[in-house]
């Protein structure tokens, strides 16, 4: 496969087993998580690894590791995202984040270009679904 090496265990039985890792290969999303300083320094590094579709941001781990914790509004928080956001848009990949935290406008994440959001199920991030889903500008 030109995606790399692919171990495999199971029973395929019938199946075409090349017609299986070529579909994968083909429909699989590919979604890397940014949580850290390091992550940030390398991101054009990291965007440059073929088949990366989106990349998503864990906002809380990122504002930690930023020594903002949990402080979303701070420059340094969004200096941050607008780096990654940047350098998304020269590679081609869809920015992603993990959930909006609940004090933040899905608008403003979506102004900066990210555009794929996922929907944590853990409670404390359900506030968070619920503003987002209720205040994103669908236009």
């Amino acid at each position: 496969s030109n995606a790399g090496v692919r171990g495999e265990w199971g029973d395929f039985g019938e199946a075409n087993y090349r017609e299986y890792l070529d579909t994968v290969n083909e429909e699989l999303l590919i979604i890397p998580m940014i949580e850290t300083q390091q992550a940030i320094d390398n991101i054009d590094e990291i965007l440059s690894v073929p088949g990366i579709d989106v990349l998503l941001i864990g906002p809380s781990d990122l504002s930690i590791e930023l020594n903002v914790p949990l402080d979303y509004p701070s420059d340094t928080y969004q200096a941050g995202l607008d780096k990654i956001a940047e350098a998304c848009k020269r590679h081609g990949v869809v920015p992603g984040m993990y959930f909006i935290p609940p004090t933040m406008d899905p608008n403003f994440y979506v102004e900066k270009g990210f555009k794929f959001f996922t929907m944590p199920w853990a409670s404390w991030a359900l506030k968070g679904i619920g503003n987002g889903l209720g205040a994103i500008n669908r236009d």
